[in-house]
């Protein structure tokens, strides 16, 4: 669950990423010297293999999770996303000693706080967005 968020943020990253565009050189002026004799075809450079298991990429072929990874999620999805994943990784800490109980309750009571509301709310909100769906579906009921 944990690593197709991962894999989620990824694609996120790499969606944003491939909205730019690259920059070619110019092409040199017809009668100007040029930096590869004529003689020599430029030298090709082989496409990389593909991945089969890139961080980048889903690690499911779900169409769902794919479209998430496509379309940008509203700003209050992401909010969410990235406060529960907070939320779940303290739930998952020890409290080994005194201090680090507090520090815990403390982000737990920070990060958790109204999580189950909260989700609740955006499931129904962006009910007809499956992109949306798709994102909150692993996500527990009821962590409160």
């Amino acid at each position: 669950m944990r690593a197709e968020r991962l894999a989620l943020a990824g694609c996120l990253v790499l969606a944003a990423l491939s909205a730019c565009q690259r920059v070619e050189p110019p092409a040199p002026a017809a009668g100007a010297a040029s930096a590869v004799p004529a003689t020599e075809a430029p030298a090709s450079r082989p496409a990389p293999p593909a991945s089969p298991a890139s961080p980048l990429q889903p690690a499911s072929a779900d169409p769902a999770l794919a479209a998430t990874a496509t379309d940008a999620l509203p700003s209050d999805v992401l909010a969410f996303i990235a406060r529960r994943d907070q939320c779940d990784h303290f739930r998952g800490e020890e409290a080994y000693d005194a201090k680090r109980a507090a520090f815990l309750a403390a982000a737990l009571q920070r990060t958790c706080h109204g999580s189950d509301r909260a989700l609740a709310t955006l499931r129904q909100q962006h009910a007809g967005n499956a992109a949306v769906q798709a994102a909150l579906k692993d996500y527990d009921d009821h962590i409160e």
